[in-house]
């Protein structure tokens, strides 16, 4: 799908702008070193999220497929928005810098607490952002962190105990909707709006759900497209109703692997590490990218230096493996506008991440 944004080639313009005037006075490492300095730290996943910027605050992988976020509403193309917006929950894919139409927003789950009404959004005290790291906390207490593999969602989430709840007695929940997805309009058909197709959960066992969402439409107009899911939950759950589950316990880490040829391959993508082990593994493969350029600067510098060339590697999106119609290998699909990146992050990752660019190139070659 192509994603025409002109806020991205300005983002790109940014860089090479600041490279052009800081690069030359950096101390270089000599070959075979790597400077001292973790670069990761300036990345401020919040730079360009509000307004019409709609760049994704929430983590990601390089060319990740999985980007959990909260979903605030139906409108925002990347999901969230600043408070007091209320989310309506945490879903597992979102394009981020866009313009035009929504696209995604598949596969929501949201923590609640029993005593609270039907209406499952929640209203924010408070967030954290940070390079492959969100959270916030909710009113109610339920605070949720969120991390992410490749192709798999991390979620740690902490139900209020029953001396700090409003709510007695206190069980704790989670909801889980396939039927989700944004830009959700009452006109059928509606041009660069997404349609619901169909869906499905299967509770498979008290540790694992499974299913997925069928959708249609959106920014590109295309085929209705299907993103299955695995959930795998760290504590037992019951069934409570037909998209909801229940624990008895304060502390609940969960994966959501996705996938969009089987709930079999969303099962395989999720890894066996844990939460912390995840996150550091995601910013120590940030790092290997990002610090191929040291800049000398301020601290605005470099926060807005490298939250410019992070934001270059969000998208396109690394599906290979991942195209139901299409086996060969590579494959990348979400890709911003190319007649406004060819000439500006093509060059960009050719140098960063050559292997990566090549492999761009060759999918685009064999659509």
């Amino acid at each position: 799908m192509y994603l025409c944004s002109m806020k991205l080639k300005t983002i790109v313009t940014a860089v090479c702008l600041l490279l052009c005037s800081m690069v030359s006075l950096a101390q270089r490492p000599r070959v075979g070193e790597r400077s001292s300095e973790i670069v990761w730290q300036y990345v401020d996943p919040r730079i360009g999220s509000e307004g019409v910027g709609r760049t994704f605050p929430g983590p990601s992988m390089p060319f990740g497929m999985c980007k959990p976020g909260p979903d605030c509403t139906i409108k925002p193309n990347a999901g969230w928005a600043k408070m007091p917006e209320v989310v309506t929950g945490f879903s597992q894919t979102h394009v981020s810098g866009t313009g035009g139409g929504q696209k995604y927003g598949n596969i929501l789950i949201q923590p609640f607490i029993s005593g609270e009404s039907n209406d499952f959004s929640q209203k924010r005290i408070n967030e954290e952002f940070a390079l492959g790291y969100y959270a916030t906390t909710f009113e109610s207490g339920i605070r949720t962190e969120i991390t992410t593999s490749e192709r798999c969602a991390f979620y740690r989430i902490h139900y209020p105990t029953g001396e700090t709840s409003h709510f007695s007695p206190l069980t704790s929940h989670l909801l889980i909707d396939a039927t989700h997805y944004l830009g959700k309009n009452p006109v059928p058909d509606l041009r660069e709006q997404q349609q619901f197709v169909g869906s499905e959960v299967e509770m498979v066992n008290n540790h694992e759900i499974r299913g997925y969402s069928r959708v249609r439409g959106g920014w590109n107009n295309g085929d209705a497209y299907t993103v299955y899911f695995c959930l795998i939950s760290d504590k037992p759950f019951k069934k409570k109703n037909e998209n909801t589950v229940e624990f008895a316990d304060t502390l609940l880490n969960i994966k959501v692997g996705i996938s969009y040829v089987s709930e079999q391959q969303a099962k395989r993508n999720i890894p066996t590490c844990d939460f912390d082990t995840q996150l550091q593994k995601l910013r120590t493969c940030w790092e290997t990218l990002l610090s191929h350029i040291q800049i000398n600067g301020t601290e605005a510098d470099k926060r807005m230096f490298y939250t410019a060339l992070y934001h270059t590697m969000i998208m396109p999106v690394d599906k290979t493996g991942e195209n139901p119609k299409w086996t060969e290998r590579p494959y990348y699909d979400d890709y911003y506008a190319i007649w406004d990146t060819y000439r500006s992050s093509s060059p960009l990752i050719t140098l960063i991440d050559p292997k990566r660019e090549a492999e761009i190139v060759n999918s685009l070659l064999r659509w």
